[in-house]
């Protein structure tokens, strides 16, 4: 007997607790949701987008507004939609029992912004991915200019940007290489502001500090990546403690276990 008396108590409180969360989510369906906390993680200090920034974008495109009642809360359409922004890596939005709901994003992070002059500017990230230039941030990146010695006016970012082939042709392959080494090093982070392009020297390094042409010549692999930038280590290291920064008019590390400096 009382066996069965413990078994209909425990019945009636799972049925309790079920009839009571049904009922307060019921009710907070009538009730209207509060703004998101929107959790914002930018990459490196990197910041290409603000929380106020993606609440203007959600009630641009009338996802959200104030007042919004929980039942008309598009949770799966928003979540697409802050997926598909052009700064953005990662997005997840989740609502809670009650009236809260929240927006995880997590931001790209830019490593180099190309300059073709008869297209529009775009961004290499640090996943090797394409991206157009945000509205709401202009970030400090490396710039590769004289790239429309590559890339023709004919090919435009929607062309180029899932086109593994036109990705190599323009040579953007080598433009990630040299910049993904530039940013995950903190000398070269501070001390290469610019690379340019041209037929006869391939890549030029322009320094922030000192007047000579570094001639960093093709960048086909990362092992020659790293291999060219530990030659100028060298040479700052070695040469220029004793000679100066302005004595040089052009650091050439082109050949293989060589470096070609031509005195002004």
């Amino acid at each position: 007997m009382k066996r069965i008396l413990k078994i209909s108590l425990f019945i009636i409180l799972i049925v309790g607790t079920i009839f009571v969360l049904v009922s307060a989510n019921h009710n907070a369906i009538k009730q209207p949701v509060s703004a998101p906390e929107i959790n914002l993680e930018v990459q490196d200090g990197i910041s290409l987008l603000t929380e106020q920034e993606l609440m203007n974008e959600l009630k641009v495109k009338q996802l959200y507004r104030e007042g919004l009642m929980k039942s008309e809360l598009k949770v799966d359409e928003i979540e697409d939609y802050i997926r598909g922004m052009n700064e953005v890596l990662t997005a997840d939005v989740y609502m809670e029992l009650d009236s809260r709901w929240s927006i995880d994003v997590k931001t790209r992070r830019p490593i180099a912004r190309v300059v073709a002059n008869l297209i529009d500017d775009f961004y290499v990230d640090n996943d090797f991915k394409l991206m157009r230039l945000s509205p709401y941030a202009r970030p400090k990146v490396l710039v590769f200019t004289g790239m429309e010695r590559l890339i023709k006016k004919t090919a435009q970012y929607d062309e180029i940007i899932n086109n593994d082939s036109l990705k190599t042709i323009f040579k953007l392959d080598q433009i990630y290489r040299i910049s993904n080494y530039v940013c995950n090093d903190t000398f070269y982070n501070a001390q290469i502001v610019q690379v340019h392009y041209t037929e006869e020297d391939d890549f030029v390094l322009i320094p922030r500090v000192g007047e000579q042409k570094i001639i960093f010549g093709e960048a086909l692999s990362d092992q020659m990546v790293e291999d060219k930038f530990k030659k100028l280590t060298t040479f700052y290291n070695e040469v220029i403690p004793f000679e100066g920064w302005d004595k040089y008019e052009s650091i050439n590390l082109k050949f293989k276990d060589q470096i070609v400096a031509k005195k002004k």
